[in-house]
């Protein structure tokens, strides 16, 4: 894949990926292993110390291979950070960062429902 296609996720593993054919894009969710661990079993999904990043791409039709589609340009990074120094006292730390490719004017997406399409995404499983 071309370099300018790949995100360096900066140590993170990759925890699930999205597409939503509507949009036309394509998203994978990123974590450290706090959120790794909360994304692979059923403790609560926003563990202090889990930190996230959800990186979409638009979607671009993969050369030579008919129907498929893969990642083109960069159209959003969203960043979660969980602190706090116990489940009871936690603060949500939230970024949103358009790509070039975010549609001009646009609003944002809302806060609330970002964080918990990013907390709630069960992690892929690997053979």
């Amino acid at each position: 894949m071309a370099p300018e296609y790949l995100f360096d996720a900066k140590g993170q593993r990759l925890i699930s990926s999205l597409i939503d054919s509507k949009k036309g894009t394509i998203s994978v969710i990123y974590g450290n292993e706090i959120a790794i661990k909360a994304a692979g079993n059923h403790s609560p999904k926003a563990l202090a110390g889990a930190e996230y990043t959800l990186v979409t791409w638009k979607q671009k039709e993969m050369p030579g291979w008919y129907g498929t589609n893969m990642n083109g340009d960069l159209y959003s990074i969203e960043t979660l950070k969980v602190q706090g120094k116990n489940q009871q006292q936690i603060h949500l730390e939230y970024l949103f960062k358009a790509g070039h490719t975010y549609p001009k004017g646009a609003e944002a997406p809302e806060r609330n429902g970002r964080i918990n399409l990013i907390t709630n995404q069960p992690a892929a499983v690997f053979p």
